[in-house]
């Protein structure tokens, strides 16, 4: 029993605890320690942390047990206390209503959490009024971040708002001693949530997930609407299902992912060691890029020319119930137009996507925020993220205070220095709001204030109006929740991207000041802050070389830069070295046609053998055309960029002429090397601080041409443009070393601008390290040479990672207040 009774003043103790402790189970978790301690006192969410009100003039062993008892999904980054005198007296401990406050960054968005093993095991118990129901949910798991319209994390602020709980659900919920006390999605078969399967002319609200499974079993492409966003499914042992999908999506090769039923499953399509295990199986459950194992049963057409494969585990409720009824994977994909968002309406999908699928598995409780699945791969030893989405964000994260000497706050850790915290609680002088606003491509948004960070998922590429909406909804979305106006935008310096557009308008209407940076130093300044976390002696002061290899980003000079070494620390970053410029003729077309990059090397080199095979492939006015460009340098760009270096080799090995998707080229012969022994590299130079690779080509030359025999002219065999460097054809032992010495020189080049800096740790970012088998390979030299490197583990290295290195950058660099 809970009373307040007015007697004489007396002291008591407040804690406010900070970090993911909204829809964890926090506050019951609380009430039922302080039962155990007998203290007085009360709980509740305040704004978007956790206070606490206790009798007690000692609380060091409170939050000692608080903190290394958390529940599981449960993150504590802050402990303040302070003395408080009351005039009532406490008796009991209760839980008592929120209080809604002005919201801080440290205030945590809750994230979407899969299915726990205790909720699993209810839907499957008959016995059990939540049985075979697919939104069995309790505070350790299920939907959070794409249901919550505000903070605080409750019912009426989530799209469960017009759900009703039944007699049940609500005991549960008001139970401080139930594990559903205070979850917000509650609900059972007695107030279900409606789901219905829609077939073309029907409605079946009767087992729909049944339905679902038999349309998969007939070879139907199904729309499922899932946590963040519709999936299209079919059978994965289906190809001509595949292939139909492939069709309709225009989708011509890019890979796929597939669902297992369950581990064992998984292990029959893909190799996983313990650190992919893991993360598959996380209540994160993203997709893992994996080894891919020959089985017969998968069909070709998932994952065409690679060796890897993406493989996710069911997350929800509706998809453990739809793998009752199959025994197979299923393809699993965004339902979405190529390069817009993630679709979350039935109206949207039927409006876009109605001739993609031929049934639709929906429900009706609303999903306020779309959100793709999370993509992660092992990168350098250790799981690393390619897109940070549904479980991962919104991430949050916290640095050194730049003007502070204090240790930095860990938030990787579960367990912080508490005593330190307690005693050492200070207010920290108010500071700018500063926002990233991410680049044109894989864009996302940073917020950041008192070096308290909050990085949005992957919105997609600012190329369409569908994504700049939702880049814009984001954008209110986090001001909203903090009730916050940003003082200051950070931007790109290409002046075209959509993002820097945006950026000024914005400035306009807020109105906020703008600054921008230069896109690979962006990428350095993310990468830099990741190994301050995970490294304590790394700090904002630490000297690094930054190896920073990309695809496209405008460059101090004009030029498109990507493959870029940086020498510096957050306040200095000075560009020491690059890769010789390679020409792009016809411009930024050369990047989808990419045998007009592998031409364009061959006459830059002189690679008479070559230029005389792509020549006796092209149309005679073509070859005239692009030459002539090239000689006269007109219609064509220079660039730096290592991304565009790995699809002129493609090109020239006769891998492929035009990509159909980014990165198309360098997975194809990452494949391709993972399958040759060679530890030989081609030769390089390093003069004047440029790195010349002019006789890494010639060798490649050699080995393409030694594989002809009697002038054979496969080139005349040419079919159709999409084919055109078929010309360069040749075995594929030939293409598999190319492939393998190629990636080992660039992780030699790496280790070789290490050596010029001895003295210096080396960071590593931007896109072209999504290649496995590059990080590999780097790993590998730096171990064995003894030299600290650091790669992204939070944020992906690609251009996701951006708008955090903005922030990162407006943080160390910009005075207090906003003047800027």
């Amino acid at each position: 029993m809970y009373s307040l009774s007015a007697k004489y003043k007396k002291i008591y103790t407040k804690i406010v605890v900070s970090g993911i402790v909204q829809g964890v189970g926090f506050r019951p978790f609380i009430y039922r320690i302080a039962q155990d301690f007998g203290v007085n006192g009360w709980v509740r969410n305040r704004g978007g942390s956790v206070e606490i009100l206790l009798d007690s003039q000692d609380p060091k062993d409170f939050i000692t047990a608080m903190v290394s008892l958390a529940p599981i999904s449960a993150r504590i980054d802050n402990v303040r206390t302070s003395v408080q005198e009351c005039d009532e007296s406490l008796n009991g401990f209760a839980i008592i209503e929120s209080q809604k406050d002005a919201l801080g960054l440290e205030s945590k968005i809750p994230k979407d959490m899969a299915i726990c093993p205790d909720c699993l095991k209810e839907m499957h118990d008959g016995r059990d009024r939540h049985y075979r129901y697919a939104f069995t949910t309790c505070t350790n798991c299920g939907p959070r971040y794409s249901i919550i319209s505000s903070l605080p994390y409750d019912r009426k602020n989530t799209s469960m708002a017009s759900f009703l709980m039944c007699e049940d659900c609500q005991n549960e919920y008001n139970d401080p001693s139930d594990r559903r006390f205070g979850a917000q999605p509650n609900s059972c078969l007695k107030c279900a949530i409606p789901m219905k399967f829609y077939t073309a002319g029907d409605v079946c609200e009767n087992e729909p997930i049944q339905k679902c499974a038999q349309a998969i079993l007939n070879g139907e492409i199904v729309a499922i609407k899932g946590v963040g966003g519709f999936a299209l499914v079919c059978d994965g042992r289906n190809t001509s299902a595949v292939e139909r999908l492939r069709e309709k999506k225009h989708r011509p090769k890019k890979p796929f992912a597939l669902m297992a039923k369950d581990l064992p499953m998984a292990l029959e399509f893909v190799r996983l060691d313990d650190k992919e295990i893991s993360a598959l199986k996380s209540n994160a459950a993203p997709i893992v890029l994996a080894k891919k194992k020959y089985n017969p049963l998968l069909a070709p057409a998932i994952a065409p020319s690679l060796d890897t494969l993406g493989v996710i585990l069911p997350y929800s409720g509706i998809h453990h119930l739809l793998f009752d009824w199959l025994d197979f994977p299923i393809v699993f994909t965004s339902a979405n137009v190529s390069g817009e968002p993630i679709i979350t309406s039935l109206f949207e999908l039927n409006e876009k996507l109605g001739d993609v699928f031929t049934s639709v598995l929906d429900y009706e409780r609303e999903i306020l925020h779309p959100i793709d699945d999370s993509v992660m791969a092992m990168l350098g030893g250790e799981m690393g993220v390619i897109r940070l989405g549904r479980g991962l964000a919104p991430l949050d994260i916290e640095l050194f205070d730049p003007n502070s000497t204090d240790s930095p706050a860990n938030t990787n850790a579960c367990v912080p220095d508490c005593a330190k915290q307690v005693d050492n609680a200070r207010e920290k002088s108010k500071s700018a709001l500063c926002v990233g606003m991410g680049a044109e491509q894989k864009s996302s948004l940073t917020y950041v204030k008192d070096n308290k960070y909050l990085i949005s998922p992957f919105i997609g590429d600012l190329n369409n109006p569908a994504s700049i909406c939702r880049y814009e909804e984001i954008f209110e979305l986090f001001s909203d929740l903090y009730a916050l106006n940003p003082d200051v935008l950070i931007h790109d310096n290409h002046p075209n991207y959509h993002s820097s557009i945006l950026s000024a308008k914005k400035s306009l209407q807020l109105p906020a000041n703008r600054i921008s940076i230069q896109h690979h130093r962006a990428h350095f300044c993310a990468v830099f802050a990741e190994a301050m976390l995970q490294d304590k002696a790394f700090t904002p002061q630490t000297k690094a070389l930054g190896i920073i290899w990309d695809g496209t980003g405008l460059g101090d000079d004009g030029l498109i830069w990507g493959g870029e070494v940086f020498l510096g620390n957050l306040t200095t970053i000075e560009r020491v070295g690059h890769f010789e410029t390679l020409p792009l003729i016809g411009g930024e077309g050369a990047i989808k046609n990419i045998y007009k990059i592998g031409y364009g090397l061959a006459l830059q080199y002189g690679l008479k053998g070559l230029i005389e095979r792509f020549e006796e492939g092209l149309p005679k006015h073509e070859s005239t055309l692009l030459k002539t460009m090239f000689e006269k340098n007109t219609n064509t760009i220079s660039t730096t960029s290592v991304g565009r270096l790995f699809d002129g080799v493609a090109s020239l090995c006769g891998l492929l002429g035009e990509t159909t998707y980014e990165g198309e080229a360098g997975m194809i012969l990452e494949s391709l090397a993972n399958t040759c022994d060679s530890q030989d590299c081609y030769s390089f130079e390093i003069s004047n601080d440029v790195v010349i690779y002019a006789p890494m080509l010639l060798e490649i030359q050699k080995d393409i041409l030694s594989d002809f025999c009697d002038g054979d002219q496969i080139a005349k065999k040419m079919p159709d443009k999409v084919d055109k460097n078929a010309m360069l054809a040749q075995n594929l032992a030939t293409k598999r070393l190319i492939a393998k010495k190629f990636i080992n020189t660039l992780a030699q080049i790496a280790f070789a601008w290490s050596e010029k800096y001895p003295e210096m740790p080396v960071i590593f970012s931007g896109g072209v390290f999504q290649n496995k088998l590059l990080c590999e390979r780097v790993q590998r030299i730096f171990e064995k040479n003894g030299r600290k490197f650091y790669m992204h583990r939070l944020l992906p290295p690609n251009d996701a990672c951006i708008s955090f290195g903005q922030a990162v950058f407006a943080q160390y660099n910009a005075p207090k207040e906003n003047n800027f």
